[in-house]
């Protein structure tokens, strides 16, 4: 349905994005932001950018429809390796490209709907419906291990040690460049970006603190391998510190430079979850590990030679 707006003086001089926001409540700005690139939403009869600034009688016309609706249902062409399992948790080796639960802008097709194939009672679990069991993340391009809770009580166990800082974290990333620091700690706040609400960036107070520990493993023309150990778990944080300190993870496409040239055969970002420390519910502390893929593997063979 077609709704129209003429802007008052009032909103003159704010975000078209934001204006749109105000309105449909209901829907992210992501998606907002979205429906104004495609054309479904009209300035005086144009196409803007969501970063279009209103004037005062700007007239607009909005044909938004409500997105799709997320699916929670079980999907078993999702692969993925289970490395451990009890009553409680299972601890996963997730595959690189896939998408942890779904959302506005991927509706079906993630771990969770795999999980819930295998495993259709955790649909109950957890405390958003939207992402049964899991506890915590990693990014879509990012491989390794993830810790899931199978019932309610381990799921609230598990959230306290992750929330109180007491899970141990080992990523391998490859990075441009060398690192100034054999060895060290970023220290600073992490935030929603406000010109990309999709990214995150470090800031001197807004946001929520985030501390990475950095250690070269390895060096090779133009690239570091690193050990990486973030102590707290803000979205994004190792490759958001990384690129801030002017060493981006190789092949990270939101927050590394454009046009800077990868190592041959890199399809995505070098950044692997390789080891996983946690007390389970049953009291027992445990390490996981889960070794570079072969394709990450492969990359490092290439620059060996180099």
């Amino acid at each position: 349905m077609m709704t129209k707006f003429i802007i008052s003086k009032e909103n003159a001089g704010q975000r078209i994005d934001k204006f749109l926001l105000e309105n449909y409540p209901d829907f992210s700005r992501a998606y907002i932001q979205k429906q104004i690139k495609s054309g479904a939403v009209l300035v005086n009869g144009e196409i803007k950018k969501p970063s279009y600034i209103l004037k005062e009688t700007d007239k607009i016309e909005a044909d938004i429809l409500p997105p799709e609706k997320i699916s929670l249902e079980p999907d078993s062409s999702i692969k993925f390796k289970v490395i451990y399992e009890d009553d409680d948790v299972l601890v996963i080796d997730k595959p690189a490209g896939l998408t942890v639960h779904p959302s506005e802008s991927q509706k079906s097709g993630t771990l969770v709907n795999g999980i819930l194939a295998r495993y259709p009672l955790l649909k109950e679990v957890g405390d958003d419906p939207t992402r049964p069991s899991i506890v915590h993340r990693l990014d879509k391009d990012t491989s390794g291990l993830m810790v899931v809770a199978k019932n309610n009580s381990a799921f609230e166990f598990l959230k306290k040690q992750f929330q109180e800082g007491k899970v141990e974290k080992k990523y391998l990333a490859l990075v441009v460049g060398k690192m100034e620091q054999k060895e060290g700690e970023i220290s600073t706040f992490i935030a929603r970006s406000s010109s990309d609400p999709t990214k995150q960036k470090v800031t001197q107070k807004e946001g929520k603190n985030a501390i990475t520990f950095l250690k070269v493993l390895e060096e090779y023309p133009g690239f570091s391998l690193i050990e990486a150990m973030p102590k707290t778990g803000r979205l994004h944080q190792i490759r958001v510190h990384l690129a801030w300190i002017g060493n981006p993870v190789a092949g990270d496409k939101k927050y590394g430079p454009k046009n800077k040239p990868l190592p041959l055969g890199l399809k995505r970002h070098f950044l692997h979850a390789t080891e996983l420390k946690i007390t389970l519910p049953s009291d027992q502390r445990k390490l996981f590990s889960s070794p570079l893929p072969s394709d990450l593997e492969s990359i490092l063979e290439v620059l060996k030679k180099s």
